[in-house]
């Protein structure tokens, strides 16, 4: 008697690594790897979810006995603007979930339940440098701070973009090496 097997194997962790840590035997490894097949995250697929949802919504249809429905565009738009922390099996049961509640022809938002809702992020404000300013004594004096100000910023903000590589800040400065160490110490930027 002749048996013809194939053997599929799935997994979330990256093996190699987890071989690498000792974690996961090198030879089963090797057995194991000899067609891999990586598929990417559904937050990196956008474009499969709406299909997926369409196919989900006409099972779960099916399987509960209801009439078809369809997703309105508010919930497509949300479910292709989701991260999927859950990958294909939250939609999946997000889908079952939204098919149970639908009272109508369509799901609506009220029917989903994205559970992992990013809270948008407010960006800290960057502080305004300019504004405790010193405007006290002459014009000169004023000048000669708003230029050191200026000075120390315009320092700062190229340094960032060189990832600190003084000699690297210099050229873009336009200035030499050792002029912008002198700056940096004058500015106590290190």
């Amino acid at each position: 008697m002749t048996v013809d097997v194939r053997l599929v194997a799935a997994t979330n962790q990256g093996l190699r690594a987890q071989v690498a840590a000792r974690r996961f035997r090198e030879d089963l490894f090797f057995r194991l790897s000899v067609f891999p097949i990586t598929v990417p995250p559904l937050r990196e697929r956008p474009g499969d979810i709406p299909l997926l949802a369409r196919y989900f919504t006409d099972r779960f249809c099916r399987e509960m006995k209801k009439r078809p429905i369809v997703l309105s565009p508010a919930v497509l738009e949300q479910l292709v603007a989701y991260r999927w922390p859950g990958n294909v099996r939250e939609l999946q049961n997000c889908i079952e979930r939204a098919v149970i509640l639908a009272d109508g022809d369509a799901i609506q938002l009220r029917h989903l339940n994205l559970t992992f809702q990013p809270v948008p992020a407010q960006p800290e404000p960057e502080p305004d440098p300019w504004a405790e300013f010193e405007m006290s004594g002459s014009l000169s004096d004023v000048s000669r701070r708003a230029m050191s100000l200026a000075e120390r910023l315009k320092i700062q903000q190229v340094l960032r973009e060189a990832d600190n590589n003084k000699g690297r800040a210099a050229e873009l400065l336009q200035i030499t090496y050792k002029m912008l160490l002198s700056k940096v110490k004058e500015h106590r930027l290190e």
